[in-house]
């Protein structure tokens, strides 16, 4: 199946979650309507943003037919954002793309080519393009995955996560009554996909860049510290744990090597916002955890490098953290510097 000549018989609904991107969402909008796939329906959610988010969304609507914009009267987060698009949607298909990420015009087709030749429930990316990373891979072959090797990947994480980059058959969702969970802060997302995955036949990959993933908004919660993110990680792991359908031994040493990296991430955040005393006991039982089990979140990576890492992260978790931190700090300095560059 030639990408350029796949059928556009089927509708594919794409749903964005936006929430005060006015300075990227017009980029966003913009790639999905000039898709070289036409026949999309575009749910722009527009989660009470307080900037002009919301008024850009409507300036498009006007312009294109396929768009549906829902405005929220108060801030609800992604979960009841995208739970809004998915009630809405009537493609065969599901897209869901971040507000301040953008596609590439092949995106829609791509991924179509991927679920359509593999015949499977749902279909992932492996790789993405990011503001850090803009070189061009060769595209490799489509393969299928089994449920368990695709929730043991995306459980790891081995690939990216997140719901964007990825396709869904729209009964799949509906028969299975996937949706997100409301009561999560964050973490919706590796829910979401890791439920999905599991109860999928089988899983579509393909491996070609043709989505954008934004690392420079400093609005974006993947920027910026916040302490709710790591405890709400946590609960969400545990959540999905509890309600694992797939208990297989390389299901399981997924999840844990991700609760060992989330533990990490928790003494990154009480450090980064001089939360220690706040936070003591939870501080503690993540310095706890991640010394305790280091050896087994290192036995399972494949790359000496990264063993190594793992091992010094486990002896010392505190300067681990605090030069992950630095690190981190530094390469979003130049991240947001290259945006006023390009102004």
């Amino acid at each position: 199946m030639k990408e350029d000549n796949i059928k556009q018989d089927s509708k594919v609904s794409i749903i964005v979650a936006i929430y005060n991107i006015e300075k990227f969402v017009s980029i966003c909008i913009e790639s999905i309507v000039k898709q070289d796939y036409k026949n999309l329906e575009i749910i722009l959610v527009d989660d009470c943003s307080s900037d002009m988010s919301g008024k850009i969304c409507d300036e498009y609507a006007k312009r294109d037919n396929r768009i549906i914009v829902i405005h929220h009267v108060k801030n609800m987060r992604h979960s009841c954002v995208r739970n809004d698009g998915l009630d809405k949607a009537t493609g065969e298909y599901i897209v869901f793309v971040d507000g301040d990420d953008w596609l590439e015009k092949d995106f829609v087709t791509y991924m179509l080519k991927v679920i359509r030749t593999t015949k499977t429930d749902m279909a992932i990316n492996l790789v993405n393009f990011t503001t850090r990373d803009t070189k061009v891979l060769e595209e490799r072959k489509i393969e299928v995955w089994s449920a368990e090797k695709a929730t043991a990947a995306l459980l790891y994480p081995k690939i990216p996560v997140g719901v964007w980059n990825k396709i869904y058959r729209r009964d799949f969702i509906e028969k299975n009554k996937l949706r997100f969970h409301t009561e999560l802060f964050t973490a919706e997302g590796d829910r979401f996909i890791s439920d999905a995955a599991q109860r999928a036949s089988n899983v579509g990959v393909g491996y070609k860049k043709v989505y954008h993933y934004r690392l420079n908004n400093s609005q974006s919660a993947t920027t910026k510290y916040d302490i709710r993110q790591s405890l709400g990680a946590i609960k969400a792991l545990l959540d999905i744990r509890k309600d694992l359908i797939l208990e297989t031994p390389d299901v399981l040493c997924a999840y844990n090597h991700h609760l060992w990296w989330n533990h990490f991430w928790n003494i990154r955040q009480i450090l980064a916002l001089n939360l220690k005393e706040k936070y003591r006991e939870k501080y503690k039982a993540s310095v706890k955890y991640v010394r305790k089990n280091f050896i087994m979140a290192a036995k399972y990576e494949e790359s000496l490098n990264r063993k190594v890492k793992h091992y010094l992260t486990g002896v010392f978790p505190i300067s681990a953290a605090k030069f992950i931190n630095y690190k981190f700090e530094k390469d979003l300095k130049k991240d947001l510097k290259n945006i006023e560059n390009k102004r």
